[in-house]
């Protein structure tokens, strides 16, 4: 697997001319994919499952696709677990370069998803929530029935309900653009970690903006859309979850003024574990 950290833009740019020819071979097999799609409804390429521990077979397909090109990220489907090209890459970063302990106590902001599941199979003191923007008692009510025997857990990542200095990691896959006030999350996040604990997420990022965007603002309860609304999926609803921001280098900034000793960008790619779709990028915060 083809791994690089990055702490700025500037960084960013050397890494492109100092990796050209790598990109360029990623950039090869992702044309590749997109022109076969062109006459198959669907395919199948061969892999190594990082998740699954053995060879498997990955699907691609036109799902979430923009029309022009494949969205590699959400797809390549591992058949064995299930999971996708995003969820499998940030399971083996995390567990590549943390090597993380059985025991480590992990916070992940998700609880339904396969990713879930997945990592409370095989880590022992694993936590997770979900959000509930609609926290009428009914509602609750129906969760509890369709979800059964997992009782969910709502947890405001803007005021966590968890003591101080206590996980290891903290993990989030596409949810801080969702939140309004994500500062208030960041500083939520290094509380509640131990000392060098960190924090592994991943959200909509332009490696070629210096500045965050904001796609939508919201003031009493009002939202103002400053760019054409994108929904992103959401488990506990049908209707998606907006997206406020698409995040630029600014973020890691933010990061260390929220308390982070290191904060900089993962980009990794891999024919051999089919993480493909252009170089798939994680931020990692560290206590």
């Amino acid at each position: 697997m083809h791994i690089n950290r990055i702490s700025n833009s500037k960084e960013y740019q050397s890494h492109l001319q100092k990796n050209n020819k790598q990109i360029k071979v990623l950039r090869g097999i992702d044309f590749k994919l997109n022109q076969k799609i062109k006459t198959l409804k669907q395919f199948y390429i061969d892999g190594y499952s990082w998740t699954a521990k053995s060879n498997s077979e990955f699907l691609v397909d036109t799902l979430y696709s923009n029309g022009n090109e494949l969205n590699l990220r959400e797809r390549l489907i591992c058949n064995k677990t299930k999971l996708n090209n995003r969820i499998r890459g940030c399971i083996h970063v995390f567990e590549t370069l943390f090597k993380p302990q059985l025991t480590d106590k992990i916070y992940m902001t998700e609880q339904v998803s396969l990713l879930a599941k997945w990592m409370n199979n095989k880590y022992d003191n694993v936590v997770g929530s979900e959000y509930f923007e609609n926290d009428t008692f009914m509602h609750k009510i129906k969760l509890l029935f369709k979800y059964f025997p997992i009782r969910i857990q709502h947890q405001d990542l803007t005021k966590l309900s968890f003591n101080s200095g206590i996980f290891n990691y903290v993990l989030s896959f596409d949810c801080f653009e969702h939140i309004p006030h994500y500062k208030k999350a960041l500083k939520e996040v290094f509380r509640v970690l131990k000392p060098n604990g960190k924090l592994l997420f991943s959200v909509p990022f332009d490696l070629n903006s210096q500045s965050n965007l904001v796609r939508a603002t919201i003031s009493e309860g009002e939202i103002k859309h400053l760019t054409t609304p994108e929904y992103h999926g959401d488990p506990l609803s049908k209707k998606g979850c907006l997206s406020f921001y698409t995040f630029g280098w600014e973020l890691l900034e933010e990061l260390r003024k929220a308390g982070f000793k290191n904060a900089y960008i993962i980009l990794f790619w891999s024919e051999k574990y089919c993480y493909l779709g252009g170089e798939q990028i994680l931020i990692c915060a560290e206590k």
